[in-house]
């Protein structure tokens, strides 16, 4: 049972989104359909060039959270490339009508195509998959790596969801989403966001009571993030996050024993805090650094992951851009075990 088969006909009138912006008059991947319909495609080509000097962590360090572990990355030093993070998407417009679809190749086997987003978007109202409306991208520091950090709320999932827009730059949106462990069940999110002439603020909270591979779990959550365009060229970003039996929905995605222990679901308590600094025309740094930690973890479970990307992105042209990083991560476990992964990688990518 997916989450449209928990919600009535009613519970559709109540659900928000904005839709996203229209692509640039410009583009040649922009066509006029007429009497206001438009088609976009978008997207772009990215070759990621992977050293593993620890662990093999695979096409992204989302291995982190297993190294260590029977059945986890392989220790040693190991290389790789691949296209996966290739991103197609298209737009198409009915007025004030926007049906979205984009994917990329993190599917099954790492090579078949799976879908990000598919939504239908009117006047505010949203029905598709899309992100959460727990996180929001705008705090999502600058890396290479397709993972990004921890301790940042990270999930897509089918949803409905209703956004308005007030005087002063102010957002409200709510949502009813399908439970990121239990697709039969839902959880609930509501969310605030105030901008600024350099930045903006977002709260927004999470509330689940669900079944999870037979363990009950009634879980909350509250994120409090933003960004600022601090000084010439430079930009803040981050967020916090605290809450109960959510640590799936963070980035990493710890289930398991990180949401229920005993019957009580387990405290979590994450950040991230990311700066990225513009050097002239073609040159722009970032660091990005991630912290998750759970307030109870036994023997080999994880307590604590904690990671760090140093990147840098040239600007060949408009359309092509060049990056390299420096990626560290470390994962520890409740009997004060830590393992340490880093990775270099360099990447190419054309967007169209």
């Amino acid at each position: 049972m997916t989450l449209f088969k928990h919600l009535s006909g009613a519970a559709l009138t109540t659900t928000l989104f904005v839709a996203p912006a229209l692509a640039e008059d410009n583009n040649p991947l922009s066509f006029d359909l007429g009497g206001g319909s438009s088609l976009t495609f978008y997207g772009y080509i990215k070759a990621s060039f992977i050293s593993d000097y620890d662990y093999d962590l695979g096409d992204t360090t989302f291995g982190l959270k297993n190294i260590g572990l029977p059945g986890g990355p392989t220790a040693g030093s190991f290389t790789d490339a691949h296209l996966n993070e290739t991103r197609l998407g298209a737009d198409l417009r009915f007025g004030d009508v926007l049906v979205k679809y984009e994917g990329d190749f993190f599917g099954t086997n790492d090579i078949n195509f799976r879908t990000r987003h598919a939504i239908i978007a009117w006047q505010g109202l949203m029905v598709g998959q899309y992100w959460t409306n727990f996180m929001s991208v705008e705090n999502l520091g600058k890396t290479v790596d397709f993972q990004g950090p921890a301790g940042v709320p990270f999930a897509r999932l089918p949803q409905i969801r209703y956004t308005h827009e007030f005087a002063g730059d102010w957002k409200v949106s709510a949502s009813v989403e399908e439970d990121k462990s239990n697709d039969n069940d839902v959880h609930y999110t509501l969310a605030a966001r105030k901008g600024f002439d350099n930045g903006m603020v977002r709260l927004a909270g999470l509330y689940r009571d669900t079944d999870i591979s037979g363990t009950k779990v009634q879980g909350w959550g509250l994120s409090l993030g933003g960004w600022i365009n601090a000084w010439e060229g430079g930009r803040l970003s981050g967020i916090v996050t605290t809450g109960e039996g959510i640590s799936d929905i963070l980035a990493f995605a710890l289930g398991g024993t990180a949401l229920s222990t005993g019957g009580d679901e387990v405290g979590v308590t994450a950040f991230s805090l990311g700066v990225q600094q513009e050097v002239g025309e073609k040159w722009t740094l970032a660091a990005t650094t991630g912290w998750t930690n759970l307030d109870t973890a036994a023997g080999t479970d994880t307590k604590k992951l904690t990671t760090l990307h140093l990147s840098a992105f040239y600007d060949v042209t408009d359309s092509v851009q060049l990056s390299a990083e420096y990626f560290t991560g470390t994962r520890k476990q409740g009997d004060g075990t830590s393992f340490d992964a880093d990775r270099a990688m360099m990447a190419a990518t054309f967007t169209f």
